[in-house]
């Protein structure tokens, strides 16, 4: 089983604060987190960690963030064979402010988007392509490439550029602004049919089967022409939700590429994404495997990364005719 992860990866600067900051205040702390980090980043060090290989390519820059992000990689056993080394402009950087009194983050990211990579040949054939939308140039080019790969996108950023790429994929896991930007409707979550609407909407418009992270709300997505939606872990205290969403995207990717089906994996991509808010960063962030599994009520042993994966079939499309009416709601 081959997998390719696209994207850019950033280098994270974490800073924890009692409070949120105030305008026109100053602050004194007396140490910083700093570490590698992006969606794609996280999404191939926990496929890395969980026995499942991956290739990363994404551009950095020719200085020690890049070559930071590269070793961390390695690390956890990505290969980095494919980076791409720009020699003209830096590593993307992202500092993350968090609210120690809620966990909670805000990022501020600097970092050049017309930047992709421009070397787009491998020497191998992947089985699934894993994306951000961080580095359209390689996306687009790998989907030109390998038609036949299953492909997941990670929307998280509302662009056109973005949702040119999710029209040819397989899979798109989206947070809710994307997701409601999509649609062009606000999501009610005590209304089963607006749900419902609300997903025929989104299969109208694209062929990919969707998957929608709520925050504390959980996650909305059809399954077995019905939609669904999953509760949120509950957590007794959030360190940082930072990388929450981009655990649960690596998370689903790992259920899917291990043949477990749309419910397990997102079912295991839920839970993952809660525990990722318990501690800081990326790498130190991927929870425990086995501990994953045994939450979802999985044996460990049934994992198989070397199985035979089933006959690729394209997701169901929900029609809202008499023949085949809209999926019904399920919890």
């Amino acid at each position: 089983m081959k997998v390719l992860v696209i994207g850019k990866p950033v280098y994270n600067v974490i800073l924890s604060l009692q409070n949120f900051v105030s305008e026109g205040a100053k602050y004194n702390l007396k140490e910083k987190l700093e570490m590698g980090g992006g969606a794609v980043y996280c999404a191939a060090t926990l496929l890395n960690k969980w026995n499942t290989p991956v290739y990363f390519n994404g551009v950095v820059g020719s200085d020690a963030y890049g070559n930071k992000i590269k070793s961390e990689l390695e690390g956890v056993g990505v290969n980095t064979k494919y980076i791409e080394i720009n020699y003209e402009h830096p590593t993307g950087f992202n500092y993350i402010l968090i609210n120690n009194q809620n966990g909670s983050s805000t990022q501020i990211i600097v970092d050049n988007p017309d930047i992709n990579l421009t070397k787009y040949k491998y020497d191998f054939i992947p089985d699934y392509i894993i994306m951000d939308g961080t580095d359209p140039a390689g996306s687009i080019a790998a989907l030109n490439n390998f038609p036949k790969a299953i492909s997941i996108l990670f929307a998280n950023k509302v662009s056109e550029t973005v949702y040119n790429i999710s029209k040819r994929c397989s899979y798109v896991v989206a947070n809710m602004g994307y997701a409601k930007a999509l649609a062009k409707m606000d999501l009610e979550f005590n209304k089963t049919k607006s749900l419902v609407n609300f997903m025929q909407k989104i299969k109208d418009l694209n062929k990919a089967q969707y998957i929608i992270t709520l925050k504390e709300k959980g996650v909305l997505y059809v399954s077995d022409n019905k939609v669904k939606m999953l509760p949120a872990i509950k957590l007794e205290k959030i360190i940082d939700d930072t990388n929450s969403g981009n655990m649960f995207f690596g998370a689903f990717c790992f259920g899917l590429i291990n043949n477990y089906g749309i419910d397990l994996a997102v079912k295991i991509a839920n839970i993952t994404g809660g525990l990722a808010m318990t501690k800081l960063g990326c790498i130190d962030a991927v929870p425990n495997l086995s501990e994953v599994l045994r939450l979802a009520g999985i044996k460990e042993e049934n994992i198989d990364n070397n199985q035979d994966r089933p006959e690729e079939t394209a997701p169901e499309i929900i029609e809202t005719n008499k023949e085949n009416p809209a999926p019904n709601v399920s919890q």
